[in-house]
């Protein structure tokens, strides 16, 4: 699975690179294989140092996997019709608490904070206006 996210991040990088270098072509496809390429090495390296030896925890991280999967497209959908903002916000504080975070305030408020974070940092970026609720 790896290998196919890997190629197909490959082919939009280099599509992108052959079209044009300019920084308003590259400004979201440069970082996000960046981050894929080095998300990717730390779990090869991490699956290498400590492989999986019972299969109840391949069944429980199969599901774990596809649970994550289906927020992210979910996620996408949401990113049209709730905005942007109020998408990220929802999809963080889930990501959040599917990772163990615990507590009553602490889940919301990293996912308030990152969200703000991320649409002002978006918003400077971007040449056009996102679709947003709140912010």
């Amino acid at each position: 699975m790896l290998g196919i996210i890997m190629a197909i991040s490959g082919f939009i990088t280099w599509s992108a690179l052959s079209a044009s270098t300019k920084l308003n072509n590259l400004v979201v496809v440069a970082p996000v294989a960046a981050a894929l390429l080095l998300l990717t090495v730390t779990i090869v390296v991490g699956a290498l140092r400590k492989p999986m030896s019972a299969e109840t925890e391949t069944h429980s991280a199969v599901w774990g996997d596809l649970l994550l999967l289906s927020g992210f497209a979910a996620f996408c959908f949401a990113l049209t019709y709730i905005g942007f903002d109020v998408a990220t916000f929802l999809f963080v504080w889930a990501g959040v608490v599917m990772s163990g975070g615990k507590g009553l305030w602490q889940p919301p408020l990293f996912a308030a904070i990152f969200t703000l974070l991320l649409v002002k940092g978006f918003g400077s970026l971007f040449p056009y206006p996102m679709l947003t609720l709140v912010l």
